[in-house]
């Protein structure tokens, strides 16, 4: 089966960053697939690339091989690490950005990659993605052992993330929530899964009550957000499972004023 490497950067297009990976990558193995699956994560957001990671894998074939960079450590004391999960292989540096999505498959074996054979006979301090983590995992894509790759450390030992779980008030009927990540239309996705909404309870057309940055909000319990009218604020279960707040035609980030990591509360109103 032909093997796939998924991309996921911070280092958007307008260097030749991306191209580069993919040519290290091409040049030990011309055959392997290359999916990006972003390379817009915000500048150095750990949590951010942990998140989409986590909610994307499960769209992608058993097997494939995660190359994570977004990596604010390189040139410090952070290792390199390749992940096997139940599912998958993630290749990317020791600061968070894997796990998510580790723990979520359910981790099998991690290696300490920093001083791999495998990586570029030059190491640079500031490109990691090129010299250690695209050539590892170009050679996993040709099948080299993983245990060839470099040292079986425990995943205990790896630093690790944890998105905040929203905070339930029944008898107010309120959720305390954080923003996960807000899209390129200016959706802002809370940490509010649809399992959480049982407390809640809002039936389709139910009014809602946001409360951002000490301000109140009213927004509508809708399928989508095509089910309001333009300029109004919109609540449903969004495509990846989680509770997102938009405006028809508008950016909801911005009407609210919201930014990954900001508190909100949802609740319906008395």
């Amino acid at each position: 089966m032909r093997r796939i490497i998924a991309l996921l950067t911070d280092y958007g297009y307008r260097d030749p960053y991306v191209g580069v990976v993919k040519a290290v990558i091409k040049s030990i193995n011309p055959d392997v697939e290359i999916i990006d699956l972003t390379h817009g994560v915000g500048r150095h957001s750990i949590v951010e690339a942990a998140v989409l990671l986590a909610v994307s894998a499960r769209y992608f074939p058993k097997g494939t091989i995660f190359l994570v960079v977004v990596d604010p450590g390189v040139g410090g004391p952070r290792r390199g690490i390749v992940v096997e999960t139940s599912n998958y292989i993630l290749v990317g540096p020791d600061n968070g950005c894997l796990t998510l999505l580790a723990e979520e498959d359910g981790v099998k074996r991690v290696f300490d990659i920093t001083n791999s054979k495998y990586r570029l006979p030059v190491v640079s301090h500031t490109f990691h993605g090129r010299d250690v983590f695209a050539p590892i995992a170009a050679w996993i894509s040709l099948g080299v052992p993983l245990g060839e790759l470099g040292v079986e450390i425990k995943y205990s030992d790896l630093n690790r993330i944890n998105i905040e779980k929203p905070r339930v008030r029944r008898e107010e009927r309120a959720i305390e929530a954080s923003v996960l990540y807000i899209d390129v239309f200016g959706n802002v996705m809370t940490n509010i899964k649809a399992n959480d909404l049982i407390t809640l309870n809002p039936n389709v057309g139910s009014t809602m009550q946001l409360i951002a940055k000490n301000r109140s909000y009213k927004c509508t319990y809708v399928p989508s957000f095509s089910w309001v009218r333009e300029g109004e604020i919109a609540c449903y279960i969004n495509s990846w499972g989680y509770l997102e707040i938009a405006v028809n035609k508008g950016e909801a980030s911005t009407t609210l004023g919201l930014s990954i990591g900001d508190k909100i509360v949802v609740a319906i109103p008395h």
